[in-house]
């Protein structure tokens, strides 16, 4: 698997991969300099080669994974949002509504913060 259209292509659920497909397309169009990449099997977002997003899929959910500083940082909104999370990600179920709002503070707080980063992760 080399592109996120090829990680797209393994999902068997026509749905989910329509809607993983809608998240997809919506962070390139906003966010056109951020290169997409296939790693750890996991489709993500990065800048300059820092890591920024990664959003995968799981068997009842969508899992947003913006690195641990940042899920501490939006933890309240998240939980507002009503989506579970771990120290490292947030699971937004299949049938959740997609909070296209947090995604946004996500990813600029990532790459302001992230803007003279040399490493992929934190």
């Amino acid at each position: 698997m080399e592109t996120i259209k090829d990680y797209l292509a393994g999902i068997d659920h026509p749905d989910h991969r329509e809607r993983l497909e809608e998240i997809f397309d919506w962070i390139s169009e906003k966010y056109p300099h951020l290169k997409s990449e296939i790693k750890w099997n996991t489709p993500m977002f990065t800048d300059h080669g820092t890591y920024i997003i990664g959003i995968s899929t799981a068997t009842n959910h969508i899992s947003v994974a913006p690195e641990e500083v940042t899920i501490a940082r939006f933890a309240d909104e998240i939980a507002q949002a009503g989506y579970g999370s771990t120290k490292g990600l947030f699971r937004i179920t299949w049938k959740d509504q997609v909070n296209y709002d947090l995604l946004t503070k996500m990813i600029d707080f990532n790459i302001e913060d992230k803007a003279d980063y040399q490493n992929f992760w934190r």
